[in-house]
């Protein structure tokens, strides 16, 4: 094998792999720019006692109404007992499908108190292009649950955060 044939095989081999790095590179950039990832956290700080408190606690679970969704992942429900630390739901939304740049991706959740079996609560994840989440309560906003934020966590509450990931 002379040299010249030895450099360009070199020279062909650093050129595939520029090749493959740009691919990969622009695939990427491109499934970001179609949809994104989110986590809702939730903490269950009702202790026993109070008003709200459920020994077997409460579940978060998606109710299926959603827009500009591709779905909630890693788990579709999430459990918390009291002071056991928070749970995470994973969010897929779209952010520059066809009309969702304008429009607002959302996500409808339940919470249940594991006690009853009963709805307790529900919130709508709500997400604008190029803004923060944000969290609506819509049933049972005053009675036990609050949208926090990562440094306070609401006493005898069950708390809803949303996280970028």
């Amino acid at each position: 094998m002379s040299m010249t044939s030895i450099l360009w095989a070199r020279k062909s081999m650093a050129e595939k792999s520029l090749v493959l790095f740009t691919l990969l590179f622009c695939i990427s950039i491109i499934g970001k720019a179609y949809s994104s990832d989110e986590l809702l956290r939730v903490e269950n700080k009702i202790a026993p006692g109070q008003k709200y408190y459920s020994k077997k606690g409460y579940t978060v679970k998606a109710s299926g109404k959603g827009h500009c969704m591709y779905g909630v992942y890693s788990r579709a429900t999430c459990t918390v007992l009291y002071n056991k630390g928070a749970c995470e739901l994973g969010i897929h939304y779209a952010s520059m499908r066809k009309g969702c740049e304008v429009k607002d991706s959302w996500q409808d959740f339940e919470v249940i108190n594991n006690d009853t079996g009963h709805v307790a609560g529900k919130l709508r994840w709500r997400k604008r292009f190029w803004i923060d989440p944000i969290l609506k309560l819509t049933e049972n906003p005053g009675a036990f649950m609050a949208d926090r934020t990562h440094d306070k966590a609401v006493s005898g509450a069950l708390n809803l955060w949303t996280d970028l990931t």
